[in-house]
């Protein structure tokens, strides 16, 4: 009897004890199960942020590189701006130059051509188209002096015995004959006083109002020998 009762005195202690330790080995297990938890919930915040932290690397890096080409951009558009301003400096300078060049020469060949004129007018006196129209003109006198000439050789012949004789053309200093000019002596001596008078007029002659005179001088001009006299009107007694 003695022995179980000093058994289960014995045995009470133990069982304070176990319980004591399953408590505590449950606080700590309830401890280590928040602790879990906790890490288990950091390490998913980390794992949700490592994307994040990875992309804010690839962004600064990103931007490293976007400034770096910046610079190299910026460094090829001043190395274009200065060959650009180079060159337009020598194609500027290219086309002024040639624009005084011809400027140059243009001005040149002003000069000369002044010059030439100049001393042709020097040592020509009158413009050379003026010498061939003087020419022209000379010759075509010449040419009117001759068919005078012979015309009149050829009328100096004609007597009043011959009226009807063709009368050799004279040429006016125009070169032509007057459309005045009669075909004969018979039919010269048939105009009328009018008809005397511009035909003198015609051939340069001073005019008169008499148609004798008239005729005469035409006469005398082409070379004709002889003269008209009038013959006075008598009274009837």
């Amino acid at each position: 009897m003695s022995t179980v009762s000093t058994g289960t005195a014995n045995n009470a202690p133990d069982t304070a004890a176990v319980r004591e330790l399953l408590g505590m080995m449950s606080t700590t297990l309830a401890t280590l199960g928040k602790t879990f938890d906790t890490l288990t919930e950091q390490s998913t915040r980390v794992a949700t942020l490592g994307p994040q932290l990875d992309s804010a690397h690839q962004i600064h890096q990103l931007r490293r590189q976007m400034r770096a080409q910046e610079k190299k951009q910026d460094i090829r558009i001043n190395e274009v701006k200065t060959m650009v301003k180079d060159e337009l400096k020598v194609q500027v300078a290219e086309l002024l130059r040639a624009q005084i060049a011809e400027a140059v020469r243009d001005e040149i060949k002003k000069q000369v051509s002044d010059e030439v004129q100049e001393q042709l007018k020097l040592r020509v006196p009158v413009p050379i188209e003026e010498q061939a129209a003087e020419s022209t003109q000379q010759l075509k006198d010449v040419r009117t002096s001759l068919i005078n000439s012979e015309s009149r050789r050829a009328n100096a012949i004609l007597r009043a015995s011959n009226l009807d004789d063709q009368l050799a053309v004279i040429l006016k200093s125009t070169g032509e004959p007057s459309k005045y000019f009669p075909s004969d002596l018979k039919t010269l001596f048939g105009y009328d006083n009018e008809t005397a008078k511009i035909l003198v007029q015609d051939y340069e002659l001073p005019a008169s109002e008499s148609r004798e005179k008239n005729l005469n001088k035409f006469m005398a001009h082409t070379g004709v020998q002889f003269h008209l006299i009038p013959v006075p009107i008598l009274a009837d007694p």
